[in-house]
């Protein structure tokens, strides 16, 4: 067990101007030890839990080489096709005529470059949410919800599909090598920490960015927004979107009404001034949250971006821009 300083941009009126964090790493093939949180997700080439138990601290789980390869391997078009959504699954609750005129209905599309179908398995079941790339220095991050990667446990088999539909690959399939959570998410599904970020792995020498391009990050934007929002439903060959607006749903919980979003659409993007040509924009939600999104196909959540995810950001860039371990193989 150690304790590091690790400096944040969130303006908190902290000693020195710091935050600091408990960091442990476990493992079935490296002794537990103490290491610092910029090399905690690259330690040791095996899966590696990173974090303290107070609250306020990020997990991260480092995804071996091997374990990489043998996600990439996994994911076969039959197997993508059978691939279960991991929320709930949702109803079309009953509107009033009044309501039900307002409430604008989702289309299928062939998909943007900067969103996809993230895939991954629980003991021997198959699952898919959505996802997508998160425009950083370091080029690999994608966004998610958290309860996409981390049920009760971290997930196995975790690979992301950009633009993924019709069973196509237009820009392939790329190994997730790091998933950061919350810990109160992972200890109490706390839904006001249902955001997830993850890093990918490098696909014949470039990062996922450089390739789809991604989207601004925005926090502390408020509830109400017009937005377009991207999911994955589990009934459909392609992805749906939507043009709606988002507002308050209580506090650090955002909503939206629009029809069409089952199971599978966990994750998708909520995206401010979006380009339906490149697919650009700010994300400033992703479905989860209240009902892991929500139990009707009428109306969506999403945990409010405020300070937490911001900082999860900060965590997921840090372990991704650290140098790999002596040794590593990850």
């Amino acid at each position: 067990m150690g304790r590091v300083r690790v400096f944040w941009r969130n303006g908190a009126r902290l000693t020195g101007g710091a935050r600091w964090l408990k960091v442990v790493v476990v493992s079935a093939a490296v002794a537990v030890a103490a290491v610092p949180l910029m090399g905690a997700g690259r330690a040791g080439g095996a899966p590696v839990p990173v974090g303290g138990g107070e609250p306020g601290t990020a997990v991260g789980y480092h995804v071996s080489a091997a374990e990489q390869r043998a996600a990439l391997a996994y994911w076969t078009p039959a197997r993508m096709a059978a691939a279960q959504a991991t929320a709930v699954p949702q109803v079309a609750t009953a509107q009033n005529g009044k309501m039900a005129k307002k409430i604008p209905k989702s289309v299928h599309f062939a998909g943007v470059p900067t969103v996809g179908a993230l895939f991954s398995t629980t003991g021997s079941k198959a699952h898919f949410c959505s996802a997508s790339v998160v425009d950083s220095p370091v080029g690999d991050i994608i966004v998610t919800a958290a309860h996409c990667v981390d049920g009760n446990g971290f997930g196995k088999n975790i690979a992301y599909a950009p633009e993924y539909h019709n069973k196509l690959l237009p820009y392939h399939m790329w190994a997730v090598q790091g998933i950061y959570v919350w810990k109160t998410w992972q200890t109490k599904h706390d839904i006001n920490m249902d955001v997830a970020f993850l890093t990918v792995s490098p696909l014949d020498g470039r990062e996922i960015q450089a390739v789809t391009g991604g989207l601004r990050a925005g926090f502390m934007l408020g509830y109400l927004q017009t937005i377009e929002v991207i999911g994955y439903n589990d009934t459909d060959s392609e992805p749906s979107r939507c043009l709606t607006n988002s507002f308050k749903f209580t506090t650090n919980q955002m909503e939206f009404y629009c029809t069409g979003y089952w199971t599978g659409t966990s994750g998708g993007p909520w995206i401010i001034g979006y380009n339906g040509k490149t697919g650009s924009g700010t994300v400033f939600g992703v479905i989860g949250g209240y009902e892991r999104g929500g139990d009707t196909n009428w109306a969506s959540y999403s945990s409010f971006f405020g300070v937490d995810p911001r900082d999860l950001l900060e965590v997921a860039e840090k372990a991704a821009a650290a140098p790999a371990s002596p040794g590593s193989t990850g």
